[in-house]
C-alpha cells in the first residue's frame, strides 16, 4: 500500500463501519526507520500530534489512548481493517463503506473525520 496517509487512513477507514467511529484523527505513516533510534522515537513523536496512530512502515504500529484498553482497542481496530484489506486486496474493490456513509457514521455517532480526508 502507498505510504500516504490520506490513503492509508481511507482504506482502513473503508473496511469497517467502527474505523472513522475509533480513530477519526486518522492513521499517520513513517517510512522505514532504524527501530530503537532516537530518530524515529522524535518522528513518532511528531506524528502524534496529530493522529493516535502511527504505522511504522515495515515494523509495526504505534498508539495512545488515555489508558490500556483505549490503547488496545484502537490497535486491533486498526489491524482488524487492515487484516480484511490484506485479504481483498487482490481483488477489485466492490463494496466499501462510502464517504456518503462515513458522513451519515460522523453524524450519529459524534465524531468528524480529519479535515480534508473524506470528500
Amino acid at each position: 500500500h502507498t505510504l500516504d496517509e490520506r490513503e492509508f487512513t481511507r482504506t482502513l477507514w473503508q473496511m469497517c463501519t467502527e474505523c472513522i467511529v475509533v480513530f477519526p484523527d486518522g492513521v499517520n505513516v513513517l517510512p522505514w526507520m532504524l527501530c530503537g533510534t532516537n530518530e524515529i522515537g522524535e518522528a513518532t513523536a511528531e506524528k502524534m500530534n496529530t493522529a493516535r496512530l502511527v504505522v511504522w512502515s515495515l515494523h509495526g504500529i504505534y498508539g495512545a489512548g488515555k489508558d490500556l484498553d483505549e490503547t488496545f482497542g484502537l490497535i486491533e481496530t486498526a489491524e482488524k481493517a487492515a487484516e480484511i484489506y490484506m485479504k481483498i486486496a487482490h481483488l477489485p474493490r466492490v463494496n466499501t463503506i462510502t464517504d456518503e456513509q462515513m458522513h451519515q457514521l460522523e453524524a450519529r455517532f459524534g465524531v468528524r473525520g480529519r479535515e480534508g480526508y473524506l470528500d
